[in-house]
């Protein structure tokens, strides 16, 4: 069954350590970290100090999804606190350096693609990550509208990873609630992100209502 990874965005700053708390005493195990500088997204956001706090207060897994310029300024820091560090096929960087660099430095190399970047983009990459994250809104602000077509490329990336042996998780990011999420869960994602899905109301009955969806779907009823 696909894991819920709660982005933080869409949480309350001001009571950001009560919205965690409660996303984790609800059974959450990922929080995902949307790190933005402005310039790769038109958006400013989390940034080395939320990820300091949250694993110094919390015994969660750290997600850190870097939507920036140049992810590799900023590595040593961002590894020594995320179990997971993806960055952007689109960004202007050597990737496959960065890449190498994440792992040498003891977090888990991703790379996320946008919504308009084909699957076979990466192919070449895929030896090279343990998780695959895919956009299905433009990175930036959360509460778009998933971008269906974008989906698509998970059971694409499923193919891939089976025929070539490989053992990449596969993520999904951008739109995703109740009334989408057992359609999502069927495409076969290992982990999908939620913000407002999570964070907007009671924490705690829309992570077990999300849940509660996909393993509905999981088990076919």
């Amino acid at each position: 069954m696909a894991e819920l990874s709660a982005s933080i965005l869409a949480a309350d700053l001001l009571n950001l350590e009560r919205d965690i708390g409660e996303a984790i005493r609800s059974g959450i195990k990922w929080i995902h970290l949307d790190v933005m500088d402005g310039h790769f997204v038109p958006n400013l956001t989390m940034g080395i100090p939320f990820g300091y706090a949250i694993n110094k207060k919390f015994d969660v897994n750290i997600e850190s999804h870097m939507m920036v310029d140049n992810p590799d300024m900023y590595l040593d820091k961002y590894c020594s606190f995320s179990k997971l560090v993806t960055i952007h096929y689109e960004s202007p960087v050597q990737t496959i350096r960065v890449l190498k660099e994440i792992e040498k430095k003891g977090a888990m190399p991703g790379i996320s693609i946008n919504p308009k970047t084909p699957v076979s983009s990466i192919e070449p990459l895929l030896q090279s990550v343990k998780y695959v994250l895919v956009m299905t809104v433009e990175p930036g602000f959360s509460g778009q509208e998933l971008i269906e077509e974008a989906a698509l490329k998970i059971p694409h990336l499923n193919e891939y990873r089976k025929r070539n042996n490989l053992d990449f998780l596969i993520g999904i990011d951008g739109g995703i609630k109740k009334e989408n999420i057992s359609r999502i869960a069927a495409l076969g994602p290992d982990i999908i992100v939620s913000a407002s899905a999570i964070f907007s109301g009671n924490i705690e009955e829309n992570i077990n209502s999300l849940r509660s969806c996909i393993k509905e779907r999981k088990n076919g009823q």
